[in-house]
Order: C-alpha cells, then structure tokens, then sequence
C-alpha cells in the first residue's frame, strides 16, 4: 500500500510540475516571419523581414510596415500606392506570394507560415 501512494504522489506532482509549461505555451501569441520586398523601377526598392501575428491577412501585415494607400472594391482593397508611390495610368502593384503571382487579392492572402511577399509595380 505504501507502494502504491509513493507512486500516485510521484504522478501527481509530475503533473502539477507540467501543468504551467502548458499554460504558457497555450498564452504564448504565434507569430511568423514575413519577408517583403516592394519594387517600382528606379522609384522605391525595399526589403524587410517582420515577425507578424499569425493567421493575419497579408494586407495588415503590410500596412504594419509601410504606407498603403488603397481603395474599397467589391473584392477587397486594392492598393494604390505603397510608400508614397503611386500606381498611375495603365500600371497596378502586382502580388506575388511565395515568388507565384497570387490569384487572389492581398486581403485574402492569410500568412499561416513564413511568406515571401513581393509587390512589384507593373504595367498592363
């Protein structure tokens, strides 16, 4: 019988101990890396890695970064200007998501692991 309560003893305290590593981790917020490079031409060249909360969308992500300018649109926001460049006449700010071009816009892209981000001014 001394036996058996020495053994429940040790488990009991064995878990109490573990108990708050747990709760900790639990607590904890979960960020990722996000790597973004923003180009147009001669006009603005910028890379930067950032820890980001994750789960966010990548639109927020950016704007925690750099000046977005942007306008409401059914699908989402599309962005205008980044950093004070605009996209003017028949250009736009191409999203690219993992070096893939992204098929869907920068609102709906949700950084769930390290991402690789590229803006790039193009012309259509």
């Amino acid at each position: 019988m001394k036996f058996n309560l020495k053994i429940l003893a040790i488990f009991l305290l064995g878990v109490f101990s573990f108990q708050p590593l747990s709760v900790q981790a639990d607590s904890a917020n979960e960020t990722v890396q996000l790597s973004l490079a923003i180009t147009s031409s001669d006009q603005i060249n910028l890379t930067l890695v950032k820890e980001v909360e994750k789960g966010i969308n990548s639109y927020e992500a950016i704007k925690q970064i750099v000046v977005v300018g942007s306008k409401d649109t059914s699908y989402g926001p599309q962005i205008m200007s980044l950093g004070g460049v605009e996209a003017v006449g028949n250009t736009y700010w191409a999203l690219y998501v993992n070096g893939l071009m992204s098929m869907v816009g920068v609102h709906d892209v949700i950084l769930s692991e390290d991402t690789f981000i590229r803006l790039n001014m193009e012309a259509f």
